[in-house]
């Protein structure tokens, strides 16, 4: 499939562009692909605790993207990482050894000219205690308050454990920054939340400014193209229309040919109307390096 048969199908209902998540061995290919296809792409290989903690391979990734992002016609988010990091911990150490993480990642991605950072919320869903909810969204906020005073990046909070989607929608609101936005991973959702893909963006509507696809038959994360998991797509993307939202999107889908899939899947999804005329939110803008 051409670059302007990609154009031609695109977009989806609710999808303004796709970003291709690139790291690890295939990150040659998948760079290519996006620059190719006209996509944006999603910088993954920082997810790595122990890729940071390599100060020389850190520069080398780093030299690598410098001097390829320029390339991309496409959007670029930066993708930081999820395991062991505890913004809401009330244990200051653990909060501390968090922020110090947090802020190399915001680094990198103000080094590298990238504008929108992924991050992940972690609640705790076997927490029984009933204050637990609204003291977890006042320690996040207060974490995040802090941490993104004098930042050029803005943050994307992405659902990971939340069971529903209130609780996302009380740790931003809590924020209360114009620079801070919830990133809904439909397979998130899917996984763990009993609660509708529908029922989701009905209730964080504007709040949501980026999309994470990927599929799954809700005994694992799988990362599986979409339609071969169990996922409702027609649930989530009419919902994504109905409130006029039209967002960017990752695949999060390993190789070329998971992106492949989940695009030609997508878009075989298209509704009556062939352009995203609606609420678009902010543009993920790449600044020069």
């Amino acid at each position: 499939m051409t670059a302007a048969s990609d154009s031609a199908r695109s977009p989806a209902p609710g999808i303004r562009e796709f970003l291709i998540q690139v790291c690890g061995d295939q990150r040659e290919a998948l760079l290519r692909y996006a620059v190719e296809r006209g996509h944006g792409v999603d910088v993954a290989d920082f997810i790595s605790g122990s890729l940071l903690d390599d100060g020389s391979r850190c520069r080398e990734l780093m030299s690598w993207y410098r001097h390829r992002l320029p390339d991309l016609s496409g959007l670029v988010s930066f993708h930081a990482p999820v395991q062991d990091l505890r913004p809401n911990a009330r244990d200051s150490k653990i909060r501390r050894a968090t922020r110090d993480r947090i802020a190399q990642c915001l680094d990198i991605a103000e080094e590298l000219g990238i504008e929108h950072m992924v991050a992940h919320l972690a609640f705790n869903a076997l927490a029984q205690e009933p204050s637990y909810p609204s003291g977890w969204a006042e320690r996040t906020a207060v974490f995040w308050r802090e941490v993104l005073k004098g930042r050029s990046v803005a943050l994307l909070l992405e659902n990971i454990w939340e069971p529903r989607p209130e609780f996302v929608r009380a740790a931003v609101d809590a924020i209360d920054m114009g620079s801070v936005g919830v990133c809904l991973d439909a397979a998130h959702v899917h996984r763990f939340s009993k609660v509708s893909q529908s029922e989701w963006v009905r209730d964080l509507n504007r709040r949501i400014r980026h999309l994470h696809v990927s599929d799954n038959d809700q005994t694992r994360s799988q990362h599986l193209p979409p339609g071969q998991g169990t996922i409702d797509w027609q649930d989530l993307l009419g919902a994504l229309e109905a409130h006029d939202l039209c967002l960017p999107t990752t695949i999060e889908v390993p190789g070329v040919a998971g992106a492949e899939a989940t695009i030609e899947h997508l878009c075989g999804r298209k509704a009556a109307s062939q352009h995203c005329d609606t609420h678009e939110g902010p543009r993920l803008r790449r600044r020069g390096p």
